[in-house]
């Protein structure tokens, strides 16, 4: 199957003809900034404006109609995710996005299982996130755990010594499964058989891998996985923290409230079963039921086929930025182990003075860290310029953005 891409940009509002102009003489918007936060197709709003108008009620506590009907979507919603990602509903949690689930399996981990045992120890890698890393330095600091990081070996991790570090006296490993920086989709399986070897815990932060290829829990054989919706077409504001069943009954929760208290007699509260005991207080839930509508648009066009699509721009890109001289390539050229993302460095000039030459012709790029500043450290630069697609991109934004940085050549050279 080949995706119609000329289709698929009328369901984003933003390409539309009629969107009001910025100023005069726009450009057509070339948007390759979607691995900081994606575009929302209509009918993603649509679902997030009828709550809104039509069924606007609190889930979970009201009998009339309104109520009901906001309950039985934000929980259609769960059965959708859990689908998605091949897990089961009861052991999906809904949050406000990854840096919140991050941070709360932490804390449930935390306040759970005790891995402040002596000669304990947590494996994370030099790719992380901060949402995902700086949770488990606090942890490790709070706790006095080692926190050892697998290092790269080139632009990969390298899993040798990830062998090494891995021990019997590791409790918990963490990694990413995309990274949002490179592109480079790691062996999760080959980290997760490591971990379970050794009887720890593996979580992974899938954020930048979600709606862009197929993730399946079961396959990856992790013990807790997260990601945010908004990289993937639904609201910002909501996200999924996966916990395996069997360790989730385990845990405790690490926020307390409405909603996921069954009994409380002043002197002693009992949990509700899971989810729920997860899930204090009122969550965001037009941003749940706008996640489910997402889920929905990106099976329809298949995970698959939107990886496809990926792999040929990332190929058209990466062989369009090697004519021009002073750009240097940072990200994962063999598109099998990338997930949709180019970046670079350019010797003429600094990353966010590149990236605002790009804007001028409505290029949208992202220069910086990426919130990943061990990564870049480990790459031996400062910052770059990430540019990453879906699937409403074509080779036409590919061209724009050669174009721009020929022209930002031309004025710092």
């Amino acid at each position: 199957m080949t995706l119609d891409i000329t289709n698929i940009r009328k369901d984003f509002p933003q390409f539309e003809d009629e969107v009001p102009v910025l100023h005069e003489g726009q450009e057509e918007l070339h948007y390759l900034d979607s691995a900081a936060t994606s575009l929302t197709p209509t009918c993603v709003l649509d679902a997030v404006i009828a709550y809104y108008t039509e069924y606007r009620a609190n889930v979970h506590r009201g009998l009339f109609h309104e109520a009901v009907t906001a309950t039985g979507l934000y929980e259609d919603a769960r059965k959708k995710v859990a689908q998605f990602i091949g897990a089961d509903p009861e052991e999906i949690i809904f949050t406000s996005g990854a840096t919140e689930s991050s941070n709360t399996f932490v804390r449930m981990i935390d306040e759970s299982l005790h891995l402040d045992e002596e000669g304990k120890d947590m494996v994370t890698t030099v790719m992380e996130h901060h949402g995902a890393v700086i949770p488990l330095q606090q942890f490790a600091l709070r706790r006095n755990i080692p926190l050892h990081t697998i290092p790269l070996r080139g632009t990969a991790l390298d899993y040798e010594k990830g062998e090494e570090l891995i021990t019997d006296h590791t409790a918990l490993v963490s990694a990413m499964l995309a990274s949002n920086v490179t592109g480079e989709l790691n062996d999760i399986k080959r980290i997760a058989d490591m971990a379970h070897r050794h009887r720890a815990l593996l979580v992974v932060d899938a954020t930048a891998a979600v709606g862009h290829i197929p993730v399946d829990v079961q396959v990856l054989d992790c013990d807790a996985l997260y990601f945010s919706g908004h990289k993937m077409f639904a609201p910002t504001g909501v996200g999924v923290l996966w916990v395996k069943k069997e360790l989730l009954e385990k845990l405790n929760p690490a926020l307390f409230g409405g909603h996921m208290i069954a009994r409380f007699t002043g002197g002693n509260a009992e949990w509700e079963d899971i989810p729920a005991r997860f899930e204090a207080g009122t969550k965001n839930i037009a941003g749940v039921i706008g996640l489910g509508a997402a889920v929905e648009y990106v099976t329809a066009l298949g995970t698959e086929h939107i990886r496809a699509h990926a792999q040929e721009l990332v190929t058209y890109a990466t062989e369009r930025l090697r004519e021009i001289p002073g750009v240097e390539l940072i990200s994962e050229t063999d598109v099998t182990k990338n997930v949709g993302i180019v970046a670079f460095t350019c010797a003429f000039a600094h990353p966010h003075d590149v990236a605002e030459i790009l804007a001028r012709d409505r290029v949208a790029v992202r220069a910086g860290h990426h919130c990943a500043i061990p990564l870049h450290g480990a790459l031996g630069i400062e910052s770059s310029i990430r540019v990453s697609f879906h699937v409403y991109n074509t080779k036409a934004d590919v061209d724009a953005l050669v174009a721009g940085l020929e022209k930002a050549r031309a004025i710092f050279m």
